[in-house]
Protein backbone atom coordinates (compact mmCIF):
# COMPACT_ATOMS: atom_id res chain seq x y z
CA UNK A 1 0.00 0.00 0.00
CA UNK A 2 1.74 3.38 -1.21
CA UNK A 3 2.17 6.51 1.33
CA UNK A 4 1.13 10.17 0.89
CA UNK A 5 3.35 13.06 2.42
CA UNK A 6 0.65 15.70 3.01
CA UNK A 7 0.07 18.99 4.67
CA UNK A 8 -2.87 20.45 5.87
CA UNK A 9 -4.48 23.34 8.54
CA UNK A 10 -5.49 21.78 11.70
CA UNK A 11 -9.29 22.97 13.07
CA UNK A 12 -7.42 25.57 15.34
CA UNK A 13 -5.32 26.90 11.99
CA UNK A 14 -1.98 25.25 12.71
CA UNK A 15 -0.09 23.83 9.60
CA UNK A 16 0.82 20.10 10.27
CA UNK A 17 3.15 17.47 7.77
CA UNK A 18 2.63 13.97 8.43
CA UNK A 19 2.81 10.85 6.00
CA UNK A 20 -0.95 8.27 5.58
CA UNK A 21 -0.77 4.85 4.14
CA UNK A 22 -3.77 4.84 1.63
CA UNK A 23 -4.85 2.65 -1.72
CA UNK A 24 -5.35 6.05 -3.82
CA UNK A 25 -4.40 9.42 -3.36
CA UNK A 26 -8.05 10.34 -2.81
CA UNK A 27 -8.89 8.33 -0.27
CA UNK A 28 -5.86 9.37 1.36
CA UNK A 29 -7.49 12.97 0.99
CA UNK A 30 -10.53 11.41 2.49
CA UNK A 31 -8.69 10.11 5.93
CA UNK A 32 -7.48 13.52 6.49
CA UNK A 33 -10.53 15.27 5.91
CA UNK A 34 -12.42 12.53 8.22
CA UNK A 35 -10.49 14.67 10.95
CA UNK A 36 -11.65 17.85 9.71
CA UNK A 37 -8.57 19.00 8.53
CA UNK A 38 -7.74 21.05 5.07
CA UNK A 39 -6.08 19.90 2.87
CA UNK A 40 -3.05 21.99 1.55
CA UNK A 41 -0.91 19.78 -0.46
CA UNK A 42 -1.15 15.84 -0.97
CA UNK A 43 1.51 14.24 -3.39
CA UNK A 44 2.39 10.42 -2.89
CA UNK A 45 6.08 9.36 -1.06
CA UNK A 46 8.33 7.26 -0.85
CA UNK A 47 7.92 4.19 1.18
CA UNK A 48 8.99 4.55 4.91
CA UNK A 49 11.86 3.54 6.17
CA UNK A 50 12.42 -0.73 7.55
CA UNK A 51 15.04 1.60 10.03
CA UNK A 52 14.15 4.63 12.04
CA UNK A 53 17.22 5.80 14.07
CA UNK A 54 15.28 7.65 16.55
CA UNK A 55 12.73 6.25 18.50
CA UNK A 56 10.15 8.07 20.50
CA UNK A 57 12.07 9.51 23.88
CA UNK A 58 11.07 7.93 26.96
CA UNK A 59 9.48 11.09 28.74
CA UNK A 60 6.76 11.23 26.10
CA UNK A 61 5.93 7.75 26.01
CA UNK A 62 5.65 7.49 29.71
CA UNK A 63 2.82 10.55 29.50
CA UNK A 64 1.08 8.81 26.40
CA UNK A 65 0.31 5.82 27.97
CA UNK A 66 -0.55 7.58 31.15
CA UNK A 67 -2.96 9.25 29.53
CA UNK A 68 -3.80 6.97 27.32
CA UNK A 69 -4.89 4.17 29.50
CA UNK A 70 -6.83 6.65 31.72
CA UNK A 71 -8.85 7.65 29.20
CA UNK A 72 -9.78 3.84 27.48
CA UNK A 73 -10.45 2.37 31.14
CA UNK A 74 -12.76 5.80 31.51
CA UNK A 75 -14.42 4.51 28.60
CA UNK A 76 -13.13 6.81 25.94
CA UNK A 77 -13.43 4.81 22.18
CA UNK A 78 -9.42 4.36 21.33
CA UNK A 79 -9.57 6.84 18.05
CA UNK A 80 -10.86 9.59 20.10
CA UNK A 81 -8.63 9.35 22.98
CA UNK A 82 -5.60 9.24 20.33
CA UNK A 83 -7.13 12.96 18.31
CA UNK A 84 -7.09 14.27 21.76
CA UNK A 85 -3.98 13.22 22.52
CA UNK A 86 -2.71 14.34 19.02
CA UNK A 87 -3.41 18.16 20.22
CA UNK A 88 -1.90 18.32 23.29
CA UNK A 89 1.05 20.99 23.36
CA UNK A 90 2.86 18.77 25.87
CA UNK A 91 4.15 16.35 23.14
CA UNK A 92 6.80 17.82 20.52
CA UNK A 93 5.59 17.96 17.40
CA UNK A 94 6.99 15.43 15.91
CA UNK A 95 5.64 12.99 18.43
CA UNK A 96 1.94 14.63 17.82
CA UNK A 97 2.18 13.91 14.16
CA UNK A 98 3.17 10.41 14.94
CA UNK A 99 -0.28 9.80 17.05
CA UNK A 100 -1.78 11.77 14.16
CA UNK A 101 -0.87 9.13 11.77
CA UNK A 102 -1.88 6.42 14.22
CA UNK A 103 -5.43 7.78 14.29
CA UNK A 104 -5.32 7.89 10.33
CA UNK A 105 -3.91 4.48 10.34
CA UNK A 106 -6.84 3.05 12.63
CA UNK A 107 -9.76 4.60 10.55
CA UNK A 108 -8.19 3.07 7.98
CA UNK A 109 -8.84 -0.11 9.25
CA UNK A 110 -5.57 -1.17 10.76
CA UNK A 111 -5.26 -2.71 14.73
CA UNK A 112 -4.14 -0.10 16.91
CA UNK A 113 -0.91 -2.91 17.28
CA UNK A 114 -0.27 -2.73 13.99
CA UNK A 115 -0.97 0.83 13.56
CA UNK A 116 1.88 0.97 16.50
CA UNK A 117 3.99 -0.81 14.14
CA UNK A 118 3.38 0.83 11.11
CA UNK A 119 5.20 3.91 12.61
CA UNK A 120 8.68 1.86 13.24
CA UNK A 121 9.01 4.06 16.22
CA UNK A 122 7.55 2.32 19.15
CA UNK A 123 9.85 -0.30 20.90
CA UNK A 124 8.61 -3.72 20.51
CA UNK A 125 7.91 -4.26 23.99
CA UNK A 126 5.14 -1.41 24.17
CA UNK A 127 3.50 -3.23 20.33
CA UNK A 128 3.37 -6.42 22.16
CA UNK A 129 1.60 -5.24 25.37
CA UNK A 130 -0.83 -3.82 23.39
CA UNK A 131 -1.22 -6.41 20.43
CA UNK A 132 -1.84 -9.84 23.69
CA UNK A 133 -4.41 -6.58 25.47
CA UNK A 134 -6.52 -6.40 22.01
CA UNK A 135 -6.04 -10.32 21.55
CA UNK A 136 -7.19 -11.02 25.01
CA UNK A 137 -10.11 -7.91 25.32
CA UNK A 138 -8.18 -6.11 28.03
CA UNK A 139 -6.71 -2.97 26.14
CA UNK A 140 -7.08 -1.25 29.45
CA UNK A 141 -5.23 -3.51 31.57
CA UNK A 142 -2.24 -4.04 28.73
CA UNK A 143 -2.18 0.13 28.42
CA UNK A 144 -1.94 0.08 32.41
CA UNK A 145 0.55 -1.96 32.44
CA UNK A 146 3.27 -0.23 29.77
CA UNK A 147 1.93 3.19 32.39
CA UNK A 148 3.38 0.74 35.34
CA UNK A 149 6.46 0.11 33.45
CA UNK A 150 7.51 2.99 31.15
CA UNK A 151 7.03 5.20 34.59
CA UNK A 152 9.48 2.60 36.64
CA UNK A 153 11.76 3.14 33.96
CA UNK A 154 11.82 7.06 34.13
CA UNK A 155 11.66 7.08 37.68
CA UNK A 156 15.26 4.88 38.05
CA UNK A 157 16.71 7.27 35.11
CA UNK A 158 16.16 10.14 36.57
CA UNK A 159 17.24 8.81 40.04
CA UNK A 160 20.61 7.88 38.10
CA UNK A 161 20.59 11.03 36.32
CA UNK A 162 20.39 13.45 39.57
CA UNK A 163 22.75 10.98 41.67
CA UNK A 164 25.21 12.22 38.74
CA UNK A 165 24.47 16.00 38.50
CA UNK A 166 27.10 16.86 40.99
CA UNK A 167 30.05 14.52 39.74
CA UNK A 168 29.01 16.31 36.48
CA UNK A 169 29.41 19.60 37.60
CA UNK A 170 32.83 19.18 39.12
CA UNK A 171 34.30 17.73 36.11
CA UNK A 172 33.11 20.65 34.42
CA UNK A 173 34.29 23.15 36.97
CA UNK A 174 37.49 21.42 36.15
CA UNK A 175 37.43 22.32 32.67
CA UNK A 176 36.51 25.67 33.50
CA UNK A 177 39.72 26.29 35.71
CA UNK A 178 41.99 24.55 33.08
CA UNK A 179 40.86 26.74 30.50
CA UNK A 180 40.98 30.01 32.78
CA UNK A 181 44.51 29.16 33.78
CA UNK A 182 45.81 28.26 30.41
CA UNK A 183 44.34 30.80 28.40
CA UNK A 184 44.22 33.79 31.02
CA UNK A 185 46.21 33.66 34.31
CA UNK A 186 49.37 31.49 32.40
CA UNK A 187 49.88 34.30 29.51
CA UNK A 188 49.93 37.03 31.69
CA UNK A 189 52.48 35.57 33.56
CA UNK A 190 54.65 34.77 31.12
CA UNK A 191 54.40 38.02 29.63
CA UNK A 192 56.14 39.97 31.94
CA UNK A 193 59.41 38.14 31.52
CA UNK A 194 59.08 38.68 28.37
CA UNK A 195 60.23 35.27 26.53
CA UNK A 196 58.65 31.54 26.51
CA UNK A 197 60.43 28.31 27.77
CA UNK A 198 61.00 26.17 24.32
CA UNK A 199 59.87 22.77 26.36
CA UNK A 200 57.91 21.32 29.36
CA UNK A 201 53.88 21.55 29.85
CA UNK A 202 54.27 25.17 30.02
CA UNK A 203 55.60 25.38 26.64
CA UNK A 204 53.09 23.06 25.65
CA UNK A 205 50.28 25.54 27.10
CA UNK A 206 51.59 28.84 25.57
CA UNK A 207 51.58 26.70 22.22
CA UNK A 208 48.02 25.58 22.21
CA UNK A 209 46.92 29.16 23.35
CA UNK A 210 48.67 30.15 20.35
CA UNK A 211 46.76 27.70 17.85
CA UNK A 212 43.73 28.65 19.71
CA UNK A 213 43.64 32.35 19.53
CA UNK A 214 44.56 32.24 16.18
CA UNK A 215 41.95 29.53 14.91
CA UNK A 216 39.41 30.06 17.33
CA UNK A 217 36.64 30.15 14.76
CA UNK A 218 37.36 27.03 13.17
CA UNK A 219 37.85 25.43 16.79
CA UNK A 220 34.77 26.73 18.09
CA UNK A 221 33.10 25.56 15.01
CA UNK A 222 34.51 22.32 15.31
CA UNK A 223 33.61 21.93 18.98
CA UNK A 224 29.89 22.46 18.57
CA UNK A 225 29.22 19.99 15.78
CA UNK A 226 30.82 17.25 17.71
CA UNK A 227 28.83 18.37 20.94
CA UNK A 228 25.85 18.59 18.59
CA UNK A 229 27.12 14.79 17.57
CA UNK A 230 27.80 13.17 20.61
CA UNK A 231 23.99 14.74 21.39
CA UNK A 232 22.25 12.92 18.63
CA UNK A 233 24.44 9.86 19.25
CA UNK A 234 23.46 9.44 22.61
CA UNK A 235 19.65 9.40 21.62
CA UNK A 236 20.13 6.62 19.13
CA UNK A 237 20.25 3.29 19.61
CA UNK A 238 23.86 2.44 18.89
CA UNK A 239 24.70 3.85 22.02
CA UNK A 240 24.21 1.15 24.23
CA UNK A 241 26.98 -0.72 22.59
CA UNK A 242 29.59 2.29 23.60
CA UNK A 243 28.30 2.16 27.71
CA UNK A 244 28.37 -1.71 27.34
CA UNK A 245 32.20 -1.21 26.23
CA UNK A 246 32.92 1.68 28.74
CA UNK A 247 31.29 0.18 31.33
CA UNK A 248 34.11 -2.91 31.11
CA UNK A 249 37.11 -0.44 31.65
CA UNK A 250 35.49 0.00 35.16
CA UNK A 251 34.71 -2.88 37.04
CA UNK A 252 32.41 -0.83 39.71
CA UNK A 253 30.21 0.91 36.71
CA UNK A 254 30.34 -2.71 34.75
CA UNK A 255 28.56 -4.19 37.62
CA UNK A 256 26.03 -1.37 38.23
CA UNK A 257 25.30 -1.92 34.45
CA UNK A 258 24.71 -5.69 34.44
CA UNK A 259 22.17 -4.91 37.81
CA UNK A 260 20.14 -2.39 35.26
CA UNK A 261 19.89 -4.99 32.19
CA UNK A 262 18.89 -7.72 34.61
CA UNK A 263 16.30 -5.68 36.35
CA UNK A 264 15.08 -4.39 32.84
CA UNK A 265 14.82 -7.45 31.78
CA UNK A 266 13.20 -9.22 34.69
CA UNK A 267 10.75 -5.96 34.81
CA UNK A 268 9.86 -6.50 31.05
CA UNK A 269 9.17 -10.34 30.93
CA UNK A 270 7.50 -10.29 33.83
CA UNK A 271 4.55 -7.59 32.26
CA UNK A 272 5.10 -9.29 28.96
CA UNK A 273 3.94 -12.85 30.03
CA UNK A 274 1.39 -11.74 32.92
CA UNK A 275 -0.20 -10.01 29.68
CA UNK A 276 -0.30 -13.18 27.83
CA UNK A 277 2.45 -12.62 25.58
CA UNK A 278 4.35 -16.60 24.46
CA UNK A 279 7.09 -17.00 26.91
CA UNK A 280 9.87 -17.65 24.36
CA UNK A 281 8.68 -14.91 22.29
CA UNK A 282 8.75 -12.52 25.48
CA UNK A 283 12.51 -13.62 26.51
CA UNK A 284 13.56 -12.28 23.03
CA UNK A 285 11.61 -9.16 23.32
CA UNK A 286 12.40 -8.30 27.27
CA UNK A 287 16.33 -9.24 26.11
CA UNK A 288 16.05 -6.93 23.02
CA UNK A 289 14.66 -4.28 25.73
CA UNK A 290 17.69 -4.84 28.54
CA UNK A 291 20.02 -3.14 26.26
CA UNK A 292 22.15 -5.70 27.01
CA UNK A 293 24.47 -6.99 23.92
CA UNK A 294 25.09 -9.97 25.82
CA UNK A 295 21.79 -10.72 26.89
CA UNK A 296 20.58 -10.20 23.34
CA UNK A 297 23.09 -12.57 22.06
CA UNK A 298 21.81 -14.98 24.29
CA UNK A 299 18.18 -14.53 24.49
CA UNK A 300 17.73 -16.66 21.50
CA UNK A 301 19.19 -20.28 23.08
CA UNK A 302 17.20 -19.30 26.09
CA UNK A 303 14.08 -19.39 24.03
CA UNK A 304 15.53 -22.38 21.99
CA UNK A 305 15.77 -24.52 25.28
CA UNK A 306 12.22 -23.39 26.15
CA UNK A 307 10.87 -24.66 22.90
CA UNK A 308 13.18 -28.26 23.17
CA UNK A 309 11.61 -28.54 26.69
CA UNK A 310 13.92 -26.98 29.43
CA UNK A 311 11.86 -25.35 31.99
CA UNK A 312 12.84 -21.32 32.04
CA UNK A 313 15.24 -21.74 35.28
CA UNK A 314 17.14 -24.23 33.73
CA UNK A 315 17.85 -22.37 30.30
CA UNK A 316 18.94 -19.62 32.18
CA UNK A 317 21.04 -21.56 34.40
CA UNK A 318 23.07 -22.29 31.01
CA UNK A 319 22.95 -19.11 29.95
CA UNK A 320 25.68 -18.29 32.83
CA UNK A 321 24.59 -14.76 32.13
CA UNK A 322 21.94 -14.46 35.05
CA UNK A 323 23.23 -14.46 38.92
CA UNK A 324 22.29 -17.38 40.78
CA UNK A 325 18.80 -15.54 42.42
CA UNK A 326 17.56 -14.76 39.39
CA UNK A 327 16.95 -18.81 37.93
CA UNK A 328 16.40 -19.91 41.90
CA UNK A 329 13.30 -16.93 41.84
CA UNK A 330 12.25 -18.00 38.44
CA UNK A 331 11.92 -21.84 39.42
CA UNK A 332 10.34 -21.14 42.13
CA UNK A 333 7.98 -18.96 40.23
CA UNK A 334 7.52 -22.03 37.48
CA UNK A 335 6.66 -24.81 40.39
CA UNK A 336 4.03 -22.14 42.36
CA UNK A 337 2.48 -20.63 38.93
CA UNK A 338 2.98 -17.49 40.08
CA UNK A 339 5.85 -16.63 37.14
CA UNK A 340 4.39 -13.24 36.79
CA UNK A 341 4.85 -11.87 40.44
CA UNK A 342 8.21 -13.48 41.00
CA UNK A 343 9.66 -11.79 38.15
CA UNK A 344 8.75 -8.41 39.20
CA UNK A 345 9.70 -8.82 42.94
CA UNK A 346 13.19 -9.62 41.28
CA UNK A 347 13.08 -6.59 39.43
CA UNK A 348 11.95 -4.80 42.23
CA UNK A 349 15.02 -5.83 44.32
CA UNK A 350 17.46 -5.32 41.61
CA UNK A 351 15.96 -2.11 41.48
CA UNK A 352 16.61 -1.12 44.78
CA UNK A 353 19.93 -2.58 44.23
CA UNK A 354 20.96 -0.64 41.26
CA UNK A 355 19.90 3.01 43.50
CA UNK A 356 21.96 1.78 46.39
CA UNK A 357 25.07 1.00 43.88
CA UNK A 358 24.60 4.28 41.95
CA UNK A 359 24.83 6.04 45.76
CA UNK A 360 28.25 4.35 46.25
CA UNK A 361 29.35 5.13 42.99
CA UNK A 362 28.82 8.31 42.91
CA UNK A 363 30.47 8.80 46.45
CA UNK A 364 33.61 6.81 44.81
CA UNK A 365 33.92 9.57 41.71
CA UNK A 366 33.22 12.57 43.94
CA UNK A 367 36.72 12.61 46.07
CA UNK A 368 38.25 11.33 42.94
CA UNK A 369 36.91 13.58 40.63
CA UNK A 370 38.30 16.53 43.09
CA UNK A 371 41.28 14.89 43.76
CA UNK A 372 41.93 14.96 40.32
CA UNK A 373 41.07 18.67 40.10
CA UNK A 374 43.07 19.67 43.08
CA UNK A 375 46.08 17.74 41.87
CA UNK A 376 45.82 18.97 38.79
CA UNK A 377 45.94 22.87 40.09
CA UNK A 378 48.71 22.17 42.42
CA UNK A 379 50.93 20.15 39.34
CA UNK A 380 50.06 23.71 37.46
CA UNK A 381 50.84 25.79 40.50
CA UNK A 382 54.51 23.80 40.71
CA UNK A 383 54.75 24.12 36.76
CA UNK A 384 54.53 27.89 36.63
CA UNK A 385 56.45 28.30 39.75
CA UNK A 386 59.73 26.72 38.34
CA UNK A 387 59.25 28.21 35.05
CA UNK A 388 58.98 31.26 36.26
CA UNK A 389 62.21 30.52 38.91
CA UNK A 390 63.66 29.41 36.08
CA UNK A 391 63.02 32.77 33.90
CA UNK A 392 64.25 34.68 36.75
CA UNK A 393 67.41 32.82 37.21
CA UNK A 394 68.27 33.62 33.28
CA UNK A 395 67.31 37.59 33.72
CA UNK A 396 69.56 37.61 36.84
CA UNK A 397 72.23 36.52 34.34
Amino acid sequence: MPYFQYTALTPDGKRIKGTVQANSESQAADLIRRRNYIVLKLQPAASKRDFVLFGVHLNELVVFCRQLATMVSAGVRLKDALSILSRQDVFSSRFRRIITNLVLSLEMGMSFSEALRNEKVFDSVFINLVSSGEEGGILDKALEKASDFYESSKKLQDEVKSAMAYPTFVLFFAIGVIFLITFYILPKLISVFGSIPTSGIVSFLMNANRFLSQHWLSVLITLVLGIIGIVIFLRTRYVSYVKEWLATLFPPLARLRNMMAVERFCRILGTLIGSGVLLTKAVEMAAAASNSPRLIKLSKRISERVREGASLRQAMLESGVFPQLVYEMVGTGEETGKLEEVLLKVADFYEDQIRTGVKRLVSLIEPMLIAGVGGFIAFMALTMYSTIFQLQQTIGR
